[in-house]
């Protein structure tokens, strides 16, 4: 008798699961010392002590662009060292390069909402580490929403959402990246449709 077990499928957004994505404040943003087109970040994500975060965003966003701002973090990524500086988490951005546009954008809470909001679409979601390689199983996507599609996909909404959002994207069904509630994940410009984001 064949081991039906190998071949049964993997239950929806399992990938996406696995993610710890919330909400964090910038509170501080400085130069790293030994590679230029880096910046450490300090964030706040509701923990006694904010988060050091090291990402390649310099040339895209100014200090003063960055500082206050707030932006969605994955909080479960292995730490990371960039150059002797250990890293805490990542910011989640789409980019359009690949596709022939020239944007990268960081990722935006749509409305206002603690820091620490946990951002899993209304799922359950693990505290377990991830690495990198987990990261390119999952498909988040950037695109505006139009009568109800995303990329062609039929997707909920909720209440005056932004006609731009990310979704999670999973065996072609896509659910709105945010917290289940009102706040969902946009950007603040113009992005082609269909922008990878992580």
């Amino acid at each position: 008798m064949e081991n039906d077990t190998a071949d049964q499928k993997q239950e929806p957004f399992a990938a996406f699961k696995k993610l710890n994505l919330c909400i964090g404040t910038v509170v501080s943003v400085e130069d790293h010392p030994d590679a230029e087109r880096l910046y450490i970040l300090k964030v706040d994500i509701g923990e006694e002590e904010p988060r050091i975060v090291v990402t390649n965003i310099k040339s895209f966003y100014a200090p003063e662009k960055m500082l206050g701002r707030k932006l969605l973090i994955i909080a479960n990524l292995k730490p990371a060292n960039f150059r002797g500086v250990k890293s805490f988490g990542m910011l989640m951005a789409a980019e359009d390069m690949d596709m022939g546009g020239n944007s990268l954008l960081l990722l935006d809470p749509s409305c206002d909402v603690p820091n620490g909001t946990v951002m899993n679409s209304g799922l359950e979601n693990t505290d377990s580490r991830v690495d990198m390689k987990h990261l390119e199983k999952v498909c988040i996507k950037v695109a505006k929403v139009v009568d109800g599609k995303f990329l062609g996909m039929d997707i909920t909404l909720p209440e005056n959402a932004p006609e731009c959002v990310a979704a999670v994207i999973d065996d072609g069904k896509a659910l709105v990246l945010g917290d289940g509630k009102e706040c969902v994940m946009t950007v603040s410009g113009e992005i082609m449709d269909g922008a990878p984001a992580l």
